[in-house]
């Protein structure tokens, strides 16, 4: 897998994060830096758990072990569509534009550990196809990581400044991206 892959998977992932931090953003009086904090730490954790959770599952002796090239093409193939699916259910969320409420109240923390949860299912998907094409998973935890901190700090400030605008761009590009490796593996893979 390329350069160019990884970092699309890698941004396709956390536009998801971004988006979350973005809608917490529009609805905060002030932004405070201790809670700024709480919330990359919170996505931080999710997000490197969930990646290498996910790639650990391929590591079992069956997957690992075997040299048929019959299931290596099913492990790419089933990379591709993990891919996909994710694309899909962002894409989804372009195309249904759900009313966003944009109103001033706190920052909920049940409310952000459930929808942490939410996009570490997609991160965790996306560790099990990282595993199955066999690349580093530890340096592709440390980009996610690091990418998730990115997101949600720069969440937080846009959508404290310009509310929730772009939103269903955003969506639309990071669906894109993964739709886009998706088809590649498919292609190249197999």
């Amino acid at each position: 897998m390329s350069v160019v892959e990884n970092l699309l998977i890698v941004v396709g992932l956390s536009m998801n994060v971004f988006l979350i931090a973005q809608y917490e953003g529009t609805m905060v009086r002030s932004i405070q830096l201790f809670k700024v904090c709480v919330l990359c730490l919170i996505f931080f954790a999710f997000q490197s758990l969930a990646m290498l959770s996910g790639y650990m599952l391929t590591t079992i002796p069956f997957f690992s072990e075997s040299s048929s090239a019959d299931l290596r093409n099913l492990c790419y193939f089933l990379a591709g569509i993990i891919f996909l699916l994710i694309a899909g259910y962002m894409l989804y969320k372009t195309i249904r534009h759900e009313p966003i409420d944009e109103k001033l109240r706190e920052i909920g923390y049940k409310r952000i550990v459930l929808e942490a949860l939410m996009v570490a299912l997609f991160t965790f998907l996306a560790g099990i196809g990282w595993g199955f094409i066999g690349h580093n998973i530890y340096r592709a935890t440390g980009i996610i990581a690091c990418a998730t901190v990115i997101a949600v700090i720069t969440g937080i400030f846009t959508g404290f400044k310009e509310g929730c605008l772009f939103r269903y761009l955003i969506y639309g590009v990071g669906g894109c991206m993964l739709a886009f490796v998706g088809v590649d593996i498919l292609v190249r893979y197999i």
